[in-house]
């Protein structure tokens, strides 16, 4: 899958899934995007065979960058909550789980080999899949809190 999805799917998830109280800031949504998308960004990659043989495509990578965000947690206590660390783990591990889904990968990279996957969500739905969901980010952030907003200014004026 592409990067774009890998970084709006989880920030559309964790934005549906943590109402009220525990709800993620604007700036915390995009910290859990970006780690939907780090694998790709800490080491990008064209082919397949790159992706298998991808440092950052394995759970040994995923272990290191929820140790990170656990440290970063333990280091800024009031502006990492624990729920950030769960989401931003989660989404990199939903990266790796969409990656083998959409061709496999090597979950031990890079300490062994354990590759599984197929092509169960087909290329030619990749970009399709992007549109998707670059217009629903910009739905459920933008085109429906204006649209209530100017709802409610209509209703004052009434």
């Amino acid at each position: 899958m592409n990067t774009v999805t890998h970084g709006l799917a989880p920030l559309l998830i964790a934005h549906a899934c943590l109402r009220g109280k525990g709800r993620l800031s604007g700036k915390q949504l995009v910290v859990v995007g970006l780690c939907g998308a780090a694998p790709d960004l800490l080491d990008p990659h064209l082919t397949l065979t790159a992706r298998q043989t991808s440092w950052s495509h394995g759970l040994p990578a995923w272990v290191g960058m929820t140790l990170v965000l656990i440290l970063v947690a333990i280091v800024w206590k009031d502006r990492c909550p624990k729920r950030l660390v769960l989401a931003g783990s989660l989404a990199y591990l939903f990266h790796l789980f969409c990656d083998a889904i959409a061709g496999g990968i090597n979950w031990l990279s890079p300490f062994g080999k354990l590759p599984w996957g197929e092509y169960w969500f087909p290329v030619i739905l990749w970009t399709p899949t992007d549109v998707v969901l670059v217009l629903a980010t910009y739905f459920v952030f933008r085109a429906i809190p204006g649209w209530k907003h100017a709802r409610s200014i209509s209703k004052k004026t009434v």
